[in-house]
């Protein structure tokens, strides 16, 4: 028995390979689940930040993506690094100076230093933005995952390793899930990024503890510690998703296998990426619809990694398949579950396509010697996804055309392995069998493309398409429009009728009863127009009159002067201003509008900080004693009237809302403008404001309070 008590001592000090002591686990894993959770609630927090100097874009949601995924790569790759080339002590030295050196770099929250004027490159301007301010942070806690993984399989070199990436993802999946239902409802802005940035300070010392606890590890782990060779990775036999066998010495064998890494988690991302901007687009620029499909996202790399027997491929493409059917049948859909229905069927095909390539992704996954390659590799791939939508399909696409091809690809390839699949519950293929089907494959690859290019479409004269999205000039038998999205932002009939108001601004509008009442009192007017669209408004100019027109697209301005009239015909001056529309405003400091019109509520993705406590404090600042402001409130989507009521009331004004019915004879549309003005402005007196309605004490006691600090566009949003 002597000869035995050595090995027993050295089995009571240090973990036997395959066995986990929950005291020493517990700091793998809490330090792991606070770093996810950093991570994901980072993004919503810091896009929050910045949203509104960009005009409220999907595109900042976007670029935020594109920045933190090009940057877990980066935690990625150092974490391999740090695993393959250097030994434990030199990796804990390591990294507790970049731990100390990140948490320098707090507070994540950007100053008004940063704030655009407009003339810069909004895609380059907030990257180097995001660098500065949470890059050095966000770089540390990218390689938490793989790096803390790394560290364990020192003790543990089992597959249950990878279950902490699952917790990882559970990690991340709380962050996002708590976000937009308890952190932005309960927290400021400036309040989350202090909250977010004390965590930080706690996630150092954890794992600055586990990095000192290298220092002390075992003499009989060092062998385990040595920076691993080009082992060959284990796994079954059976054939990968491109039909190669997993098991096989040969270099392109290992080679196909390392592509399904990357290729894979590719796809994902870009999917999760076109389908955000779809749904945000279509419905609001919101943390929640940035949270939903995340979630999904995060949450089928837990369902995969936590356990292979979740993942059954033939069910999940089943269902895939049944939503990308509902999403082709929406045109027959009614009108009130037309929305519900299109957002519910891509959000489930974002999670099926997620959870096919994660699923195979994790099938496939080696032995715990290439775990931060493995890794590496997949975050790679979400990089790869950010390129291509927020970069590559800009520069390469004139038009949205990324959903549809995104869509065709998903669609052939779920549809391969449907029929490639063994059985409902296992996942096993039979590749011959999707090889037979490889004609059919092809017809669902290229027909939706073919259709898109040869369905009868109105003349479209130009079309551009920048960071704040793509713009078209229509032209049909009623006129030439200018199209952003599926909103329309103004309409220029044909001659005789060329310079009379249309779409939202005809004549029994809100703002055209404002401007016909005002000109009548006044010789000359002072107007100033956040949002430009194509000019419409400046056909109610006179020649003493003067318009500010505030764009923040440089491309609507272009296309506003060279593919419409209304800026060129009306006799008025006309002062053209580009950035963000408060901004713009917060430098004329000594300018005082007449009138003062906010015109960038119509699209569905509304820039929310033109609506808050402050904003209507500086747009009060900017009118003369008898000024009126008049907001443009007609949305699909979200029900603005009682919000800014409850604006008006809280900065003592009076508000009034005006309802038009659209006429298609005359190129005008259904309309809502609210009128604010001081209590005994003289407008009110005039009979053509007999129309306007006033807000009932219910109305506005009910209606959201928003702020800089506190807004929240699911408090306005229409279910139905």
């Amino acid at each position: 028995m002597q000869p035995e008590q050595p090995k027993q001592t050295v089995r009571s000090r240090s973990l036997k390979p395959g066995t986990w002591r929950p005291e020493s686990i517990f700091w793998f894993a809490a330090t792991t689940l606070l770093g996810a959770f950093l991570v994901f609630q980072v993004q919503p927090v810091i896009s929050k930040c910045v949203l509104p100097w960009f005009g409220g874009t999907p595109a900042v949601w976007t670029t935020c993506m594109l920045f933190f995924q090009i940057l877990l790569c980066g935690g990625y790759i150092y974490a391999h690094l740090l695993r393959t080339y250097l030994r434990p002590s030199a990796q804990a030295f390591t990294h507790l100076a970049l731990l100390s050196t990140a948490a320098l770099a707090l507070p994540i929250e950007p100053s008004d230093a940063w704030k655009p004027i407009g003339t810069e490159s909004p895609l380059i301007h907030l990257l180097w933005m995001l660098t500065a301010h949470v890059g050095l942070p966000y770089f540390v806690l990218s390689s938490t995952g793989p790096l803390v993984q790394a560290w364990l399989s020192y003790h543990d070199q089992s597959q249950r390793v990878y279950r902490l990436y699952a917790l990882s993802n559970a990690g991340s999946l709380v962050a996002l899930l708590s976000y937009p239902f308890l952190v932005e409802p309960l927290l400021s802005v400036s309040d989350q990024s202090v909250t977010w940035s004390l965590l930080f300070l706690a996630f150092v010392l954890i794992q600055g503890w586990l990095a000192i606890r290298l220092l002390r590890l075992p003499a009989e782990k060092l062998l385990l510690a040595t920076p691993a060779e080009n082992h060959e990775p284990r796994g079954s036999a059976e054939p990968n998703l491109f039909g190669k066998h997993t098991r096989s010495s040969s270099n392109e064998s290992f080679l196909g296998r390392r592509l399904t890494w990357l290729g894979l988690p590719a796809l994902a991302s870009t999917t999760l990426l076109v389908v955000t901007n779809h749904v945000c687009q279509d419905i609001a620029v919101i943390p929640l619809l940035w949270v939903l499909p995340l979630s999904l996202y995060l949450i089928s790399f837990i369902i995969c990694f936590d356990s292979p027997h979740w993942y059954q491929p033939k069910l999940i493409a089943g269902l895939t398949l049944l939503a990308i059917l509902t999403i082709q049948l929406k045109p027959l859909l009614p009108g009130s579950m037309r929305l519900i229905a299109e957002t519910s069927s891509y959000l489930t095909l974002l999670f099926g396509v997620c959870l096919l390539c994660h699923g195979e992704v994790a099938r496939l996954k080696p032995d715990s010697s290439l775990l931060t390659q493995y890794y590496m590799l997949l975050s790679a791939g979400g990089a790869i996804g950010g390129v291509i939508v927020a970069i590559l399909c800009p520069v390469l696409l004139s038009t949205h055309l990324e959903l549809p091809i995104c869509l065709a690809v998903v669609t052939t390839l779920t549809f391969l392995m449907f029929f490639a699949c063994k059985g409902w519950r296992q996942s096993r293929y039979d590749w011959s069998a999707a090889y037979r089907l490889r004609f059919a494959a092809f017809v669902l690859l290229i027909a939706p493309l073919l259709a898109i290019a040869i369905a009868p479409q109105d003349e479209i004269i130009a079309s551009e398409r920048n960071f704040f999205g793509v713009l078209h000039v229509v032209r049909d038998a009623a006129g030439t429009r200018l199209v952003h999205g599926s909103t329309i932002h103004g309409m220029q009939r044909f001659e005789p009728n060329a310079k009379e108001p249309t779409t939202y601004y005809g004549r029994q509008s809100g703002i055209g009863l404002a401007i016909a009442s005002m000109q009548q009192d006044q010789d000359s007017l002072q107007i100033g127009v956040v949002g430009l669209g194509c000019g419409v408004l400046a056909a109610y100019g006179r020649a003493k009159d003067s318009y500010a027109m505030i764009e923040i697209n440089p491309s609507v301005v272009d296309i506003a002067n060279e593919h419409f009239r209304f800026l060129a015909d009306t006799p008025s001056t006309i002062h053209t201003h580009l950035g963000d529309g408060r901004l713009v405003l917060e430098r004329m400091t000594a300018k005082k509008f007449d009138l003062l019109v906010l015109d960038a509520f119509s699209s569905d993705a509304i820039p929310a900080h033109l609506l808050t406590r402050e904003a209507i404090k500086l747009y009060q600042e900017r009118l003369t004693e008898q000024g009126v402001l008049a907001v443009h409130v007609s949305n699909n989507h979200l029900d603005l009237v009682p919000l800014v009521h409850r604006l008006a009331a809280d900065a003592k004004l009076i508000s009034r809302v005006i309802r038009s019915e659209g006429n298609q004879d005359l190129g005008t549309q259904h309309a809502t403008w609210v009128l604010l003005t001081e209590a005994d402005h003289p407008l009110w007196l005039d009979p053509r404001m007999s129309v306007a309605e006033d807000a009932s004490k219910e109305t506005i006691s009910h209606a959201p309070l928003w702020t800089d600090q506190h807004h929240n566009v699911i408090s306005v949003l229409r279910l139905w």
